[in-house]
C-alpha cells in the first residue's frame, strides 16, 4: 500500500496523530506524559511552530499546529524520534514504539478550528477517562481557560476562543459552554479530502490543485508559491474579461452575481483568509462565507452562473 499523500508549506495548519505500534500505550504513567510535554516544547521552539491546541492520552497524541517553514516531517520525526528513544530507555524496550509514519490533515483555520480545538479537547471525555475536562491535565484545555502557567511554549488559544468574542473572559465561558453542548459531536476528520485535507471547497480545489500540479508524490513540500494571485489581480481581470466596472463588482445591490463571483474567485485562487476577503468587501468573515456557499449552491442550479463560474475559472488557471 502506498503512502499517503503529504503536503507541507509555510504557515501551513495541520492536525497531527501519531499512535504507538499496535495500539499499545506509549505513556504508561504522569511521568511519561511530562516528559512528552518537554519532547514537545523543545519541538516548537526548534522548529519554529505555533501549537493551538493537544491532547495526550495513553495510547496516542493530537497536535493542532501551524509550522512557519516547511518541516512538517522533520519536526514530527524529532518529536517522536526523541521521545521514543527516551521511553525505550527508560523501559528497557526495543522496537517500534510509534506506529509507522504519524498522520497529517491540512487544515483550514477558518472553517475548523473551533471544531478541530474543540474535538481535541473532547478526547478524555469521549474515553470516558474523565468526568470533566478540568480534572484532566494532559491537553491545552486548562491553558485555554487560564486555570494554570502554560504548559508548552508557543500556545496559542486566541485563533479558537475568537471564534466567540475578542473579550478573554466571554470567549472563555462560550468555549466551555460550547464543548458542553458538543461533548458527542464526530470525528470532523471524517468529512476530510482523501484525509489530506480538511476546509470548505475552495480549500480543498486549492489543494487539488498542488496536487495536480506536483503529482503525486509521497511527501510534496511546497514552498508556498501562494496567492495564485493578489485580489486584485482577480478584479482587474474580472473586469477586463467580462467588460463591467470595478463598482459593479463591489455593488451590494441585493442579488449581484459579479461580487458573489469575485468573493469566490479570491476564495479560491488567493491565501486570503476570511476575515481579510471581508476587509476589502467590508463585510463580516462569517458574511462571505456564507456568500461563497451560497454562490456554490448557485452555480449547481443555475447553468448561466455555472458558465460565468468556469469563463473565469478557465482564466485564471490558464496563467
Amino acid at each position: 500500500m502506498a503512502r499517503p499523500l503529504r503536503l507541507s508549506f509555510e504557515d501551513a495548519l495541520y492536525h497531527i496523530t501519531s499512535r504507538g505500534h499496535r495500539k499499545e500505550k506509549i505513556f504508561y504513567e504522569d511521568k511519561d506524559k511530562k516528559v512528552f510535554i518537554r519532547k514537545l516544547s523543545e519541538t516548537l521552539l526548534r522548529y519554529s511552530i505555533t501549537c493551538y491546541s493537544y491532547c495526550l492520552m495513553d495510547n496516542h497524541y493530537h497536535l493542532f499546529i501551524k509550522t512557519a517553514q516547511p518541516n512538517l516531517s522533520q519536526s514530527i520525526h524529532y518529536l517522536n524520534g526523541s521521545y521514543a528513544n527516551w521511553f525505550r530507555t527508560r523501559y528497557q524496550l526495543t522496537g517500534s514504539i510509534f506506529q509507522g509514519r504519524f498522520k497529517s490533515t491540512l487544515v483550514e483555520a477558518d472553517s475548523y478550528a473551533l471544531i478541530l480545538s474543540a474535538y481535541i479537547h473532547l478526547n478524555p471525555l469521549r474515553a470516558r477517562i474523565t468526568q470533566r475536562l478540568k480534572d484532566y491535565p494532559w491537553s491545552s484545555y486548562l491553558d485555554y481557560l487560564h486555570l494554570r502557567k502554560p504548559q508548552i511554549p508557543n500556545l496559542d488559544s486566541s485563533l479558537v476562543l475568537h471564534y466567540f468574542s475578542h473579550d478573554p473572559m466571554s470567549a472563555m465561558k462560550q468555549y466551555q459552554e460550547y464543548l458542553l453542548q458538543n461533548q458527542h459531536m464526530e470525528d470532523p476528520l471524517t468529512q476530510s479530502y482523501r484525509h489530506i485535507a480538511l476546509g470548505s471547497n475552495g480549500f480543498i480545489e486549492e489543494i487539488k490543485l498542488k496536487i495536480e500540479k506536483q503529482g503525486e508524490k509521497r511527501e510534496i513540500p511546497v514552498t508556498r508559491s501562494m496567492p495564485f494571485y493578489h485580489a486584485e489581480q482577480i478584479l482587474e481581470k474580472m473586469s477586463d474579461t467580462l467588460k463591467i466596472n470595478k463598482e459593479i463588482i463591489f455593488s451590494t445591490e441585493r442579488g449581484n452575481i459579479y461580487r458573489q463571483l469575485a468573493l469566490y474567485l479570491i476564495r479560491y485562487f488567493t491565501s486570503l483568509a476570511l476575515s481579510q476577503i471581508g476587509q476589502l468587501f467590508d463585510m463580516d468573515y462569517s458574511a462571505v462565507s456564507q456568500a461563497v456557499k451560497r454562490f456554490e449552491h448557485k452555480c449547481e442550479n443555475n447553468n448561466e452562473i455555472a458558465q460565468l463560474k468556469e469563463k473565469m475559472m478557465k482564466v485564471l488557471k490558464k496563467d
